[in-house]
């Protein structure tokens, strides 16, 4: 068919324009059809138009026709779709029969090749979400999410540090790399930008530095410096796996333990990860609730690291209130700083130090249990902050930059307490809805301080936190968010009293 790209339509839309006399409207198999444009292939919704196409015509959005790089002059051809194979294995999983690693394989495979929809795609996570995997389904998982797209390769054992996330502020690996790094040990990490907290690991080191690096050049780099913080996102990394992200996950607000395993470790698989330190905040208002769970959940990312051929040592760990004071890009890089100077919050500090420590444990550089020790040596002896300024160059950033140099938003507002007390707790679920409200992670100068942290005892009308922000709209809907939230819990030093009274018969 002709193809004409229909300017005046602004969607991302995956749908294509057809007249009624190329198909048959009343026919539910031509509402979806597969589109060839040279050799790229998409599966597109199919919309019947008397008005904007003409016969022989097929029309697409701008956005669809940059993604198949259609052009008037080329030839398009369009086909019913018939529905995979890989949709019937699926179903099996809903009979509560098990996958096979090439039934995985398939499925994955379609997926990848854009031969599923998203409401099938929706299927394959849902089966997933209610029906937990096996440890042998969770491996093929990994290994087929690792195997489509990028995969980098160094000559030498490769240490990395992640977090399953879900708490504010969690920075610590701006200090954790460089500390590692400064020891001698390749840690090139890679990582996310924030999906629900206010800044994740590439949106803080992006204040600092450049985090957009193809396989070739971390290759290049990392071996050298021993250590960067790069952006996973344009790598391709495990690409599937952000496919179900993007258009299931995110938008069904879904997250499989399964998933949840097979995306974290496949990502390490394919950037050569052969040690990995993995953060599991545990407490309310996080992924994982309760110590139990985070136990549990640890158990199957270590065997599953095992049979990949990753050695994995989870750490479970506090998460009551956020890391630290900072919440935010800027502030965070401010604060990551500040505590590679000598300077930062104890907590960030001594969390850095505890997960640095048992990666030094890994490499055989110190004897187990000695590890915080070695990397509280190379903090505060300056070679992390030496490290770091080395690695923020190599990326293209400063490396003489000080935390005042950052900047930050210049509408602030500050929330007071109500009431005497002891801070009891700090809602990590409040304070990331009012960094979000602020702009937080897209605006990088937006975010908030946390005056006070739990354990201190507050007097009325004492500031709490100060919001930041770059417009006083975002400010002020982060105000109404915050007037409706309970961010601080105060409490006197009598928590309930309880007394002998009279048994009603």
């Amino acid at each position: 068919m002709k193809a004409k790209i229909l300017n005046e339509l602004d969607t991302a839309s995956r749908v294509v324009f057809i007249h009624p006399s190329d198909g048959d409207p009343r026919d539910p198999v031509t509402r979806m059809a597969q589109v060839s444009v040279d050799q790229r292939k998409l599966l597109v919704e199919v919309v019947f138009t008397e008005t904007l196409v003409a016969p022989g015509e097929i029309g697409f959005p701008p956005a669809l026709a940059e993604q198949l790089h259609v052009k008037p002059t080329k030839p398009v051809s369009i086909a019913a779709r018939m529905r995979p194979a890989s949709f019937d294995v699926i179903m099996k999983k809903y009979d509560h029969k098990p996958w096979s690693n090439d039934d995985i394989r398939l499925i994955l495979d379609d997926i990848y090749h854009e031969n599923l929809t998203d409401l099938e795609m929706a299927a394959f996570t849902l089966a997933i979400q209610y029906e937990n995997l096996s440890m042998e389904e969770t491996e093929s998982l990994t290994r087929g999410f690792a195997y489509h797209g990028t995969q980098l390769k160094f000559n030498e054992p490769v240490y990395d540090k992640h977090s399953v996330g879900g708490i504010a502020g969690n920075k610590v690996s701006l200090i954790i790399v460089p500390i590692v790094a400064a020891a001698g040990l390749l840690i090139p990490k890679t990582s996310s930008r924030a999906i629900t907290s206010p800044s994740g690991t590439a949106d803080t080191m992006e204040v600092l530095a450049n985090v957009n690096f193809t396989a070739e050049e971390i290759q290049e780099i990392a071996p050298k410096t021993r250590g960067m913080i790069v952006w996973g996102g344009q790598l391709n990394l495990a690409p599937v796996d952000s496919k179900i992200i993007s258009r299931v996950e995110r938008p069904l607000g879904l997250d499989p333990e399964s998933i949840i395993i097979a995306s974290i470790l496949s990502k390490k698989l394919a950037t050569g990860v052969n040690h990995l330190v993995l953060d599991m905040p545990t407490g309310p208002g996080t992924k994982i609730d309760t110590k139990a769970m985070g136990v549990q959940l640890a158990h199957k990312f270590v065997e599953i690291g095992r049979r990949v051929g990753i050695e994995v040592e989870c750490a479970l760990t506090y998460a009551d209130q956020p890391v630290g004071h900072a919440i935010g890009p800027a502030l965070e890089a401010r604060e990551a700083l500040e505590t590679l100077m000598g300077q930062g919050p104890r907590s960030v500090h001594e969390k850095s130090i505890e997960l640095a420590g048992i990666l030094l444990e890994m490499a055989g550089l110190t004897a187990r249990g000695e590890g915080a020790n070695l990397a509280d040596d190379i903090l505060r002896s300056g070679k992390a902050l030496a490290k770091m300024q080395e690695i923020i160059e190599a990326q293209g950033g400063n490396p003489q930059i000080r935390p005042d140099d950052i900047e930050i938003g210049q509408y602030t507002a500050e929330l007071k307490a109500h009431a005497d007390g002891y801070i009891a707790h700090i809602s990590n679920t409040a304070i990331k809805r009012i960094a979000r409200e602020v702009g937080c992670p897209m605006n990088k100068k937006a975010g908030i301080m946390l005056l006070h942290k739990a354990g201190e005892f507050i007097e009325k009308g004492t500031p709490l936190l100060r919001i930041y922000a770059t417009k006083e709209s975002d400010l002020d809907r982060a105000l109404k968010v915050a007037s409706s939230s309970q961010i601080y819990r105060l409490e006197g030093m009598v928590l309930e009293r309880v007394s002998a009274t009279a048994v009603k018969e």
